[in-house]
């Protein structure tokens, strides 16, 4: 059976959750297809990203089946991959840094359960060295609701 047939058996017998969370698969490959993420996960996720200067930017992610963790609130592994992408991203747009950036370091704290429509991470650095960058991340719902906090350490790649 090929994939395309796969597609179709499963689609017949599908729930309409199910049929959602396929709409949002198709929905990031044509995205990542069209370049307007630079990552599958990125487009997966549906990241939006807003610079805000040139130490802090925003990265949002709506909520979506996808997210969910067992007890029907934002998986923390999720949330952790939030901060890490937006983080790691400004890491890699600091000043006097022109390859990208590399994890090398994050602690995460989970304040709050992940409830909402709309998660909103704010990266800023907080110490842009010769090869490291520090920074700190908070995760907020749509309502200003802090869910998550976090220090990482990012390694700039050398030319």
């Amino acid at each position: 059976m090929d994939i395309k047939d796969e597609w179709n058996d499963f689609f017949e017998t599908s729930t309409e959750q199910e049929q959602q969370v396929m709409k949002l698969f198709l929905d990031s490959l044509k995205t990542k297809r069209e370049k307007n993420h630079m990552t599958h996960i990125a487009s997966l996720l549906d990241f939006k990203t807003t610079r805000i200067n040139d130490h802090t930017l925003e990265m949002e992610m709506p909520n979506s089946p996808i997210l969910n963790n067992s007890i029907g609130i934002l998986h923390g592994g999720l949330t952790a991959t939030l901060l890490d992408t937006a983080m790691g991203t400004m890491a890699s747009l600091v000043p006097g840094n022109k390859k990208g950036a590399v994890t090398v370091e994050l602690k995460v704290d989970y304040v709050t359960p992940g409830v909402g429509e709309l998660f909103i991470c704010r990266a800023e650095v907080v110490h842009n060295g010769r090869q490291l960058v520090r920074m700190v991340g908070k995760v907020r719902n749509e309502h200003g609701t802090l869910i998550a906090s976090a220090t990482g350490t990012f390694f700039k790649l050398a030319e």
